[in-house]
């Protein structure tokens, strides 16, 4: 080779491994950077021998990826769900007394007017306690339902927020198209849509296939939500019964509620209409059950003035909505000679017949098999079960995102390890390079001197 091919060759290998030094720089400097995947610089050898470097390759493995995706999505699922159960359990048993409390308590109160009948303050405190019952289960209920409301609102913002991340993914999909098409290197822009892709799966799971012109095609709920340069977005409303319905439109507008079953979308549609809407119709099959047992005893009494067929509380209509709707009997509000006591006529003044009854029920079965005491403790029991099984998944998702995040990093982070190994292999070669055109430099220099 001549001094001059020698002198190119020298030059080549310079910009070469300046080029690789450059690559390994930017690699440690985005070590932390979310979503950053790892450069490498690829070094080929020219038709002359030398060596240049080809557009640096990202050193991404889409299957530990799509598999840590998958992971977080069912974490998101999971977590979502539980700390919506958390709040479910704040409402049916709060620290200040619970349903269960309130309707012991009614029960107690009629064990002591048993014993006391004719003490008016005694029927008083047993209105008392039936206002109280009947404001416990009802402002449970409308808590319920509040909660209901929230999780319908923060299922909105979660469809808000996939409806930008799509956006902006189709929108990625367009310009890493552009670049490949004109030479372009747009590794920073598959960063960029990879951490978006990967923000929708955790909303709502989901999957991403890249095609030959770069874009990529996004899978989630059973359909496809990006393809090419546009994108369906996803909406929510509720059907006939107040179950939440979602929805995405492409070129035709589909449901897809029932493929909604990951990602924090999915924990929040279990617990609000899985969950949280069993543990209504329980609260309203309870407050059925309550008004009826204590009416069907309670009529048949007859109060200090002699009448008889009194209800304790208002009849609910149906059992649909019972909880919310439950309330005293207008008639006893500030009146105690009406509650009733006596089983007969004959009683009166002091008959307890009836009061004696109305105790029982805290120890009968007579509220769908149960007792009073275990009927709500059911629900409660109920609930909590679902509670405790939501956070043995977070558990087992935390642990099992962990190794995929784990996996996910090996094969597409920076390791400062590796790449202090590249830096120092670079910068040999580069002093290398630069020594061999300083030594054809001189030899150059000496040649020309002699003539």
């Amino acid at each position: 080779m001549s001094l001059i091919g020698l002198l190119g060759t020298a030059r080549d290998g310079i910009l070469a491994q300046s080029s690789a030094l450059m690559t390994t720089g930017q690699n440690v400097a985005n070590a932390s950077t979310p979503g950053y995947v790892r450069r490498r610089a690829v070094l080929e050898t020219t038709f002359a021998g030398g060596v240049r470097v080809a557009a640096p390759q990202r050193t991404f493995d889409r299957f530990a990826f799509g598999h840590m995706v998958a992971q977080q999505s069912k974490l998101s699922a999971a977590s979502a769900r539980g700390n919506a159960l958390t709040e479910i359990e704040t409402a049916l048993a709060p620290p200040n007394g619970s349903v269960g409390d309130r309707a012991m308590a009614l029960v107690q109160s009629f064990n002591a007017l048993a014993a006391f009948p004719t003490d008016p303050s005694l029927r008083m405190d047993v209105i008392a306690k039936t206002q109280n019952l009947a404001a416990t289960i009802s402002g449970t209920a409308k808590t319920l339902e509040a909660t209901a409301e929230s999780l319908l609102g923060r299922s909105r913002d979660v469809v808000n927020d996939l409806n930008a991340s799509l956006s902006t993914i189709a929108d990625l999909n367009k310009q890493i198209a552009t670049a490949l098409g004109a030479g372009g290197d747009p590794s920073g822009l598959r960063d960029q849509r990879d951490l978006a892709v990967r923000q929708v799966g955790e909303r709502i799971g989901a999957s991403a296939v890249e095609g030959p012109d770069g874009r990529v095609t996004l899978f989630a709920a059973g359909t496809v939500l990006v393809e090419g340069n546009g994108f369906a977005p996803l909406s929510v409303d509720l059907d006939a019964n107040g179950a939440m319905r979602f929805f995405a439109t492409g070129a035709t507008k589909s449901e897809i509620t029932s493929r909604i079953d990951t990602g924090v979308l999915g924990g929040l549609r279990e617990a609000r209409d899985v969950d949280l809407a069993a543990s209504r119709d329980k609260l309203d099959a309870y407050a059925f059950d309550v008004a009826n047992a204590f009416n069907a005893i309670h009529t048949t009494g007859y109060d200090s003035t002699g009448a008889t067929g009194r209800s304790l509380f208002v009849p609910p209509a149906s059992q649909k909505g019972a909880a919310a709707l439950l309330e005293i009997d207008p008639s006893l509000l500030g009146r105690p000679e009406h509650v009733a006591a006596a089983a007969s006529l004959a009683e009166l003044p002091g008959g307890n017949g009836v009061a004696l009854r109305l105790g029982d029920l805290g120890s009968a079965a007579a509220f769908g098999g149960w007792t009073l005491a275990d009927r709500f403790a059911e629900i409660a029991t109920d609930i909590g079960l679902r509670k405790s099984s939501a956070n043995a998944e977070t558990l087992l998702r935390t642990d099992t995102l962990a190794v995929a995040e784990q996996l996910e990093s090996s094969a597409n982070g920076v390791s400062i390890d590796e790449e202090m190994v590249d830096l120092t292999q670079y910068q040999r070669a580069f002093q290398a390079a630069s020594k061999v055109l300083r030594t054809v430099d001189e030899l150059l220099q000496t040649l020309m001197e002699a003539f």
